[in-house]
């Protein structure tokens, strides 16, 4: 009721707000929201406008409704490492039709699905978003929730359709093994040697001997995994490539990916 009647006062802020929130204008949003502290949804926005400008939210999260709740809630759930929560409550703001959106929430939305692994969600808002907006910036996005759903053709179709803006590593590995999925091996190696900034990968043709002695001592490497320096990883990845072993290929090349990414991290 209250929420309501703040609307009634002056219905036009709430437009003006979002209008601002939806170009960034994020510092415009938290003094408005400081000059109306009874309304809920300002409220809310600011929330959502700080968590743009400073990269996490605070807690507690503000209180009242609005239509932003469930964006609240969720932003305020994947805080606090609820991941599930937090994917319920920003598919409840999708799922009522009239939410407007912009690029803030769907960001926001992707970290959520992406954490909670709810990569059929994250596909089905990104589709909206450019549909409705004819935006393609979250092509990256879009191709790696439809690499974990194994839509293999659709990957490949999504990269070669964006090809000129998708100069990233990780994006070049999940349609390189797109392409091994579908036993497509000459394309893949093509994929992998132009990977950016990575060193050229063997062809199937000239390197699958090279590492037929490690595959066959690969069983005992397998309980060491953790152990293994990058360089023993990397050599691992390549011998399950090339030996067919493409699942177990891709979870090695991964975690040598996240091996490297928390060694930096810690820089």
């Amino acid at each position: 009721m209250a929420q309501q009647a703040t609307q009634a006062i002056n219905p036009s802020l709430e437009t003006e707000a979002w209008d601002l929130f939806e170009v960034g204008a994020n510092e415009e949003v938290l003094l408005l929201a400081k000059k109306n502290p009874n309304h809920y949804y300002l409220q809310h926005l600011s929330y959502l406008a700080s968590f743009e400008l400073n990269g996490r939210g605070y807690l507690p999260s503000p209180k009242g409704i609005s239509s932003l709740s469930p964006v609240v809630e969720a932003l305020a759930n994947f805080e606090m490492g609820k991941d599930k929560e937090a994917a319920k409550q920003i598919s409840l703001y999708f799922n009522q039709t009239n939410n407007p959106i912009c690029y803030a929430i769907i960001n926001l939305a992707m970290k959520v699905y992406f954490r909670s692994e709810n990569f059929a969600e994250a596909k089905t808002i990104l589709s909206l978003y450019k549909k409705k907006h004819n935006d393609v910036s979250f092509i990256k996005e879009e191709i790696t929730a439809t690499y974990h759903l194994r839509k293999h053709e659709e990957v490949i179709k999504l990269f070669r359709e964006n090809l000129k803006s998708l100069n990233d590593v990780e994006i070049h590995k999940m349609v390189g093994m797109s392409l091994l999925f579908l036993d497509r091996h000459k394309e893949a190696s093509v994929i992998f040697e132009n990977i950016p900034g990575k060193l050229t990968l063997p062809s199937f043709e000239d390197k699958k001997e090279s590492y037929s002695h490690l595959f066959s001592k690969i069983a005992n490497l397998e309980p060491r995994v953790e152990e293994l320096s990058n360089r023993e990883l990397e050599d691992m990845g390549f011998a399950y490539l090339f030996h067919g072993e493409y699942e177990k290929a891709e979870k090695t090349f991964l975690s040598l990916t996240s091996k490297l990414k928390s060694s930096l991290c810690n820089v």
